[in-house]
């Protein structure tokens, strides 16, 4: 129940942190306000989602893997890596709903992805709930 609880509350703050520095974006990224990636919704699933597949991995890790800590490390890593593809990608979209794309705006995407997998990787490598 402590891991239950603990998990719950990582998700509720690091929603809160990608929301603030989303809200902070909006004044310097010359983004329209509107801008999809910045607002509420694609927020919380990119938050709640990169735990559950964080989740997933680690889980399966600690069943296949001597030292799953180290593992998902490293595949974090290139997961993170991969991500990066997102943000970039709405350098070439012709969506109507991203017009106004800046690199600035690309680089804080990167930076909430970045804080998501981290708050991630943390919670679920540091809990004794997977310990043998």
């Amino acid at each position: 129940m402590r891991f239950v609880v603990t998990f719950i509350t990582a998700i509720a703050g690091t929603f809160v942190a990608v929301w603030f520095v989303a809200n902070i974006a909006l004044r310097f990224t010359g983004v329209p306000k509107g801008f999809p990636p910045f607002t509420v919704l694609p927020l919380l699933s990119g938050v709640v989602g990169g735990f559950i597949g964080a989740s997933a991995v680690y889980l399966l890790l600690t069943t296949i893997s001597t030292n799953p800590n180290r593992s998902m490390f490293f595949v974090s890593i290139g997961v993170l890596a991969l991500s990066f593809g997102l943000p970039l990608r709405l350098s070439f979209t012709k969506s109507p709903r991203f017009a106004g794309v800046t690199p600035s705006a690309q680089m804080v995407l990167a930076l909430l992805h970045t804080t998501i997998a981290t708050a991630a990787v943390t919670v679920l490598t540091s809990s004794k709930r997977f310990s043998a």
